[in-house]
């Protein structure tokens, strides 16, 4: 798996230990945390920098990778994607409420939609977000995911079960995507 992609405005790369203060600081937040599965709010000391160190393990055995997304070399967000324990590929992001809005989530989603598929060989990826996340829906669908169903997903920050919009990508469509494009 490669381990960094540029994009339009955009680095993708491995997450370095070095990143871990921005990630806690990033996932600290409570409007992105309260956004976020499996984030722990408030994010404790130490958690950032042991999550980074799991990520070398997890490419070697093909499972995925984190990425940190980063804007004229500053550490915006993350994004991956994570061999779920039901044996599927899952697309995960967040970024900074400062980036919101401006198009980076796509930009990043796309990227990462690109190296599950052509570096990792997956047949189909998926991705969801929990209804009150309009935004997060709309990132995803620009980057070609369908709606698959409805379920409620465990919100760690909140403690509680939330609504959830689960969808799908597969092999197929985002090569229909890419000669559409012209790729």
């Amino acid at each position: 798996m490669r381990a960094q992609m540029k994009t339009q405005r955009l680095l993708l790369r491995w997450l370095e230990p070095e990143d871990a203060k921005a990630v806690q600081a990033g996932c600290n937040n409570w409007n992105v945390a309260r956004m976020l599965a499996v984030v722990p709010h408030p994010y404790p000391d130490g958690l950032a920098e042991e999550w980074i160190a799991g990520h070398a393990n997890q490419r070697a055995r093909g499972l995925g990778s984190a990425f940190a997304i980063t804007l004229e070399g500053t550490l915006i967000g993350v994004v991956g994607i994570d061999n779920q324990k039901t044996g599927e590929f899952e697309l995960g992001y967040w970024l900074g409420e400062t980036y919101w809005g401006k198009g980076f989530a796509t930009e990043a989603a796309q990227a990462a939609v690109t190296i599950g598929f052509a570096d990792l060989g997956v047949g189909h990826l998926t991705s969801g977000y929990f209804e009150e996340n309009a935004a997060s829906g709309g990132v995803l669908t620009k980057c070609g995911f369908e709606y698959s169903g409805k379920s409620n997903r465990h919100c760690l920050a909140r403690g509680e079960d939330m609504p959830s919009l689960d969808l799908v990508m597969t092999r197929d469509r985002w090569i229909d995507g890419l000669v559409q494009q012209g790729s």
